[in-house]
């Protein structure tokens, strides 16, 4: 080995590289260096110190020292390592091995950082694929964009489509919200990210979880695919697909879709969901199923399609030196529901075509022929309206067409018609009151202490006030001027039982288990489902439900 220090300049007369090859495998170029400090007897290798210079195919590695070997076209080099591709893309680090046949370098340090126009990535060590413009970290590493930062046990970089491939423990922060998976591809330009793993995005307005699909740090928008679900203080969506815009907090979801409305105890399920964040609107429809708990009742109902609506609240918050501005609450005031509208309740049964609910003031409307049961009564109109207080049913108008039958405790079915009526009702939700207004009609049956038939009463006129106890008829107070007789139980015929149009129609009540799709075929045979206890039949059912993704 022979070893000369010198001058840079001493040996600057002789090219230090021989020309340039203009094949794919050119050498490695020597532009600058301030010493020459060690040549082999091969004259293979050669090391430089001081401010060394190199060129290859565009790229310019600066250094402190180097060694480069010829044989192999690669160089060795330590100390202020710097990566210069065009006026784009910077790698500094501390160590620095090049491949010049393979144009690879792999750049080592405390600390590596790979800059370019778009991002900044700092690790410990890059290995970078000048040809196929991929820079690889194999070890933890941040990303700095813009406001944001992610991280990752391990990713790939390419710094000219601009996509990143993270892996393992991957973690973008950002000023509103923060995004963890453990695979993510994403795009620096489009700002767009690819997942293929279980995700979660937290953010101050709520959380989003997700197994794979795509979202936009830039837009906020999302397109989930396998089970979605968007969580924050007011609700809960959730569905088999998700598009969702977290900035004004509206979606669709697909297939198995769930709303919950925390404040209301509210939960709306069928195949798709659109949610509109800006209005409050939500729909829900193909085998729309609501189910409203409260106070230890559920009231269950189910049609084609849900349209729910929101009522915004303004609730003075704590003062704080940061915010001081009122917090608004989002409550689900109104629902309307259309088309094969069922609903169960333990008091209360109905069925119609289409119904409006207002959660605010608890009142039901019933529109197009709606048929309602309440323990022993069944009621019918061309509208019925109901009026809940304190989760009990309190009173009820019936508009046009309206007849209520009320069956008493010896199977008898009192009638009453008429054009308007109002029933009221007790603390058990039992009748106890019923006014008839404009052409009333109305059949009771009198019975004796002994619950014996004395007679029916058959009763016309404008007005009528018909008074209940225990189901049974107390007293009727008739104004106007009535006609009416007493038929002695050997002379009553069926024309003088039942008044025009009556139909008892218990078959067509609906149940719980008809609302929430629960078939026969789902439960244990009858003869098992029979023997157990009612506590037991209760949770075969919730089985059922769980399975059909229906949760309580």
């Amino acid at each position: 080995m022979v070893l000369s220090i010198f001058p840079f300049i001493s040996f600057a007369q002789k090219p230090l590289n021989p020309p340039t090859n203009t094949t794919p495998k050119s050498i490695v170029e020597v532009l600058s260096a301030d010493s020459l400090v060690g040549v082999n007897t091969d004259n293979i290798t050669r090391t430089f110190i001081g401010n060394v210079k190199f060129r290859h195919r565009g790229a310019l590695m600066f250094c402190n020292t180097a060694t480069q070997n010829e044989s192999s076209n690669t160089v060795e080099a330590f100390g202020n390592i710097r990566i210069e591709q065009g006026d784009t893309l910077t790698i500094t680090g501390d160590t620095l091995y090049y491949d010049g046949n393979t144009r690879f370098a792999r750049v080592l340090g405390r600390k590596v950082v790979l800059k370019d126009k778009k991002v900044t990535l700092t690790t410990k060590k890059v290995e970078y694929d000048i040809q196929r413009n991929r820079a690889t970290y194999p070890v933890y590493g941040f990303i700095e964009q813009d406001s944001s930062t992610l991280e990752s046990q391990r990713g790939i970089y390419n710094t000219r489509s601009k996509n990143f491939f993270y892996r393992d423990k991957v973690k973008i922060v950002h000023p509103k919200y923060t995004l963890t998976t453990d695979s993510l591809d994403y795009n620096a330009k489009t700002k767009l990210a690819i997942f293929k793993a279980p995700t979660l995005i937290k953010s101050k307005d709520g959380d989003i979880t997700a197994n794979s699909g795509t979202y936009n740090t830039e837009t906020q928008k999302s397109n989930f695919k396998g089970r979605s679900k968007v969580v924050n203080e007011q609700y809960t969506l959730e569905g088999d697909t998700l598009n969702f815009d977290s900035k004004t907090e509206s979606g669709i979801a697909r297939g198995n879709v769930e709303l919950v409305s925390k404040k209301d105890k509210v939960i709306l399920n069928g195949k798709i969901g659109i949610r509109d964040g800006k209005t409050g609107f939500t729909k829900i429809y193909g085998n729309a199923i609501m189910r409203n708990a409260s106070e230890g009742d559920t009231l269950f109902l189910r049609a084609d399609t849900l349209y729910a609506y929101d009522d915004t609240l303004k609730t003075v918050s704590k003062p704080s030196p940061k915010d001081t501005l009122n917090k608004k609450e989002k409550k689900m005031e109104k629902m309307i529901a259309k088309g094969n509208v069922k609903i169960f309740r333990t008091d209360m049964q109905s069925k119609c075509d289409s119904l409006f609910y207002n959660l605010k003031d608890s009142t039901i409307h019933f529109f197009k022929n709606p048929i309602l049961w309440s323990t022993e009564n069944q009621l019918e109109a061309d509208t019925i309206h109901v009026y809940l207080k304190n989760n009990k049913i309190q009173k009820m108008y019936l508009d046009t067409k309206s007849f209520v039958i009320s069956q008493d405790t010896s199977d008898n079915f009192n009638q009453v018609k008429g054009r308007k009526i109002a029933a009221f009702f007790d603390k058990n939700s039992k009748l106890n009151n019923v006014i008839v207004e404009g052409n009333g009609e109305s059949i009771y049956f009198a019975l004796d202490d002994k619950n014996k038939l004395i007679g029916v009463n058959r009763v016309e006129c404008s007005k009528m006030n018909l008074k209940f106890l225990d189901n049974k008829v107390n007293r009727i107070n008739f104004f106007g001027k009535p006609a009416g007789k007493l038929v002695p139980p050997i002379e009553i015929t069926v024309g003088q039982n039942q008044l025009a149009g009556f139909e008892w129609k218990e078959k067509q009540k609906p149940t719980r288990e008809e609302i929430l799709g629960i078939m026969p075929k789902d439960l244990l045979p009858p003869e098992i489902m029979n023997k157990l206890s009612p506590d037991q039949k209760i949770i075969e059912k919730r089985k059922i439900e769980a399975k059909k993704g229906l949760k309580n």
